[in-house]
């Protein structure tokens, strides 16, 4: 189990968004946890519009460079938040925060390869799914 209470799910995202989180914290699973943190604090259209920024500031304040090929994907952001909305809506509504961000972490959704379902590796690792959202090829 990586998180033991919401207060560690919670304070990981705000060290990513006061860009205090160090950069070998940001891993996958960080990203999954901060989307769906995120996810409960505000509305999809708010954490859509304000994500983008909220990485590439980050990316920039821990070294990382936002590139053709590294640093903010903007199709892949997008693509974890609709599924973990999904995946959120789906839950009761009495539900464990923190047994529910494990679930989503260890289950289908938290796989870095639930993507390639939808898309091609030639499509997802392009220049326009890194910089704004692509429709999936496959699915």
């Amino acid at each position: 189990m990586i998180y033991k209470t919401r207060r560690e799910i919670e304070t990981l995202t705000d060290r990513l968004l006061d860009r205090s989180l160090p950069r070998s914290e940001w891993t996958h699973a960080a990203h999954l946890t901060a989307g769906f943190c995120l996810l409960h604090r505000y509305d999809l259209e708010k954490v859509i519009r304000d994500m983008p920024k909220v990485i590439r500031t980050y990316n920039e304040a821990t070294g990382t460079p936002n590139t053709d090929d590294e640093g903010y994907h903007h199709t892949l952001t997008l693509f974890y938040l609709y599924n973990i909305k999904k995946y959120i809506s789906s839950l009761k509504n009495e539900y464990d925060f923190v047994k529910a961000c494990h679930r989503l972490i260890d289950g289908e959704i938290g796989s870095k390869h639930y993507p390639f379902k939808f898309y091609s590796k030639k499509l997802l690792f392009s220049i326009e799914a890194r910089h704004g959202w692509v429709e999936s090829d496959l699915q």
